[in-house]
């Protein structure tokens, strides 16, 4: 591969993985919560959740790209309203984990009424939004990202495209890999640790969202 288009390949390739990981993470965790609690029916809630994260994160990027009057500074208004939005979620999803700690004895699950048959429909759409709003976040990064890419790169745009699809594939593979390894960890484990990861990213997200605004308040 000629250095001009290693610039565009690796750049493209790093994004996807970096915006994508943590997004990935939170569904996967999502999704082995849904079946260990035997509510795989539930699923389909996180699927309308990465639907509307992708449209949400390409429509508002392509609003800051090309409607007229959008600036700079609305771009980091959205980023700091969507990062205190993230810790809220992110922290209600490490309440959700506590309580199945709490709640899960291994050896039991089996024997209790689906979580298909008693999960209210709050908590339903609590999953969507929950997924929306991490989709969103980390694709809104990756549609402004990729469209500064695009417009600096004339001639190796095809780069730019194998760098996405690689990153992707890599992604998809941590992803299975990171799904099998799941499957070794006791259910209770598996709380334990989710709860601790959700609360250092709404922690992160929190003080970066707020620094954020500070930021433009002062200017």
């Amino acid at each position: 591969m000629s250095s001009e288009m290693l610039a565009p390949f690796t750049g493209s390739l790093f994004i996807v993985l970096r915006e994508g990981f943590e997004a990935m993470l939170i569904v996967m965790l999502i999704f082995t919560y849904l079946k260990r609690f035997h509510a795989q029916g539930k699923e389909k809630f996180v699927w309308y959740g990465i639907a509307t994260g992708i449209i949400l994160s390409i429509g508002v990027a392509m609003g800051f790209k090309f409607i007229a009057g959008l600036t700079h500074e609305h771009e980091e208004w959205f980023e700091g309203v969507t990062m205190l939005m993230a810790a809220g979620v992110l922290g209600y999803l490490a309440f959700w984990c506590h309580g199945a700690k709490n709640h899960f004895q291994e050896g039991i699950i089996s024997k209790l009424k689906p979580l298909d048959e008693t999960l209210p429909i709050w908590s339903s759409l609590a999953l969507t939004f929950a997924v929306t709003i991490a989709i969103a976040r980390e694709g809104f990064e990756i549609v402004l990202f990729y469209a500064a890419l695009f417009s600096s790169t004339a001639t190796d745009q095809m780069a730019i495209w194998v760098g996405g699809a690689v990153g992707t594939v890599a992604l998809l593979g941590v992803y299975a890999i990171m799904r099998k390894g799941t499957n070794l960890i006791p259910t209770d484990k598996i709380f334990l640790y989710s709860k601790y990861f959700f609360i250092i990213l709404a922690l992160y997200f929190g003080y970066q969202g707020i620094e954020e605004i500070f930021e433009l308040l002062e200017h």
